[in-house]
């Protein structure tokens, strides 16, 4: 069966039920209980001869200021019917129904960077990786309003794609290597994210405002912005370089979906988390990560290496000199925290939906390299200072 053999038409109200069956045969667990509990009653279904969906495609329009929006919703299709252009036959039509409801953009609400499977036939139907530079020129301060109205505030390493209805497609600017990327994210955990963790810290303990106002110091601020500045550094300078060596170009997008899920992580817990920032993709537009993952599991284990050898030194330098306070104490502790907060999600959350951190793509390429790299971070962050 192919897409001349299915019918496309429009998903009827009664019909939602199988609709949920499918999309937990098609998603693991938690994506498809996630589908089953969000599904939308308007879309698109693919029909075999039979009368049995075997596709489905939901959509929704939206108003963001004067732009009128189409979202692509949930879309899958049966693991026994794919790779037969029925996702594709899906998408075109939706791209129909949204010009007929008067939309002049059609935008997802995530697509996982690394997910090549949805990733490159859903680019390959016109729609693009819109930045998050371009949507904040495009919508002004409304640029919150369409990240909760698609919604794309929950998830890691997710992206909107966008294709305009009613305008002729721009061709879609080239990647670069992301230095303003990184740069800006660097500025957002160091200025921001850093220091709502510590004051959210010490809101356990009570709420004394001399206490508060530590974090907030201009020089605490200055020194976890220089600690998260050499961390960002050399785990991109890693990256680079293990990229080079494999000739593969690579850019740094900001993760939007995650900054918001590590401010919510410190405003709540105090946890910081400054892995879900960002991360590097292959510069080709329709890159198979599939068939990547040893170039990529080399490339983040680089980074993540990197980024424990700064943890090994700021540890060794701790302990032996005893300059636990004072103010180069503070300096190395907070550097240990800061480390100690990357390599947990460096080497841990290798899980959904997780899977876009350096674990999980460790894990995807070969599981020995894992546990090694999980094994030598617990080693540097409880053995290694009982030691010394």
């Amino acid at each position: 069966m192919d897409k001349d053999t299915v019918i496309i038409r429009e998903l009827r109200p009664e019909e939602l039920d199988a609709v949920r069956d499918l999309g937990k045969r098609a998603f693991s667990l938690p994506m498809g209980l996630s589908m089953a509990a969000t599904v939308s009653p308007q879309g698109l279904v693919a029909e075999d001869a039979t009368g049995t969906i075997v596709g489905v495609l939901t959509l929704r329009t939206a108003s963001v200021g004067d732009r009128k929006l189409g979202i692509l919703d949930w879309g899958a299709v049966d693991p026994q019917h794919q790779s037969k252009g029925i996702g594709k036959a899906l998408y075109d039509q939706a791209l129909v129904w949204f010009r007929q409801r008067g939309c002049d953009k059609a935008v997802t609400t995530g697509v996982d960077g690394y997910n090549s499977a949805v990733w490159n036939p859903t680019h390959s139907r016109g729609l693009c990786y819109w930045p998050v530079s371009q949507q904040i020129r495009e919508f002004g301060w409304r640029w919150l309003k369409l990240l909760f109205v698609i919604p794309h505030v929950i998830g890691i390493g997710t992206f909107i794609l966008q294709a305009p209805l009613n305008e002729q497609k721009q061709p879609e600017t080239p990647a670069t290597s992301g230095i303003g990327a990184l740069i800006g994210v660097t500025l957002f955990l160091g200025f921001f994210l850093l220091p709502l963790s510590r004051v959210r810290a010490v809101l356990w303990r009570g709420m004394v405002v001399s206490d508060l106002l530590v974090p907030l110091n201009p020089l605490a601020v200055l020194v976890g912005v220089g600690i998260i500045a050499t961390y960002m550094g050399i785990r991109a300078m890693a990256h680079w370089l293990a990229a080079r060596a494999l000739r593969l170009p690579i850019t740094f997008r900001l993760w939007d979906t995650g900054l918001i899920m590590a401010t919510f992580l410190a405003a709540a817990f105090s946890a910081f988390v400054p892995g879900l920032g960002s991360s590097c993709y292959a510069r080709q537009t329709r890159f198979n990560y599939s068939r990547a993952r040893p170039a990529m599991g080399k490339i983040m284990l680089a980074g993540v290496a990197a980024s424990l050898a700064l943890l090994i030194v700021l540890t060794v330098f701790t302990v032996c000199t005893g300059m636990d306070s004072g103010t180069l104490g503070e300096i190395t502790m907070l550097g240990r925290y800061v480390g100690v907060s990357f390599g947990i999600t460096d080497t841990l959350f290798f899980f959904a939906p997780f899977q876009a951190l350096p674990a999980g793509h460790l894990w995807r390429w070969r599981r020995a390299v894992w546990f090694v790299t999980f094994a030598c971070f617990l080693g540097i962050w409880l053995v290694l200072p009982r030691i010394l």
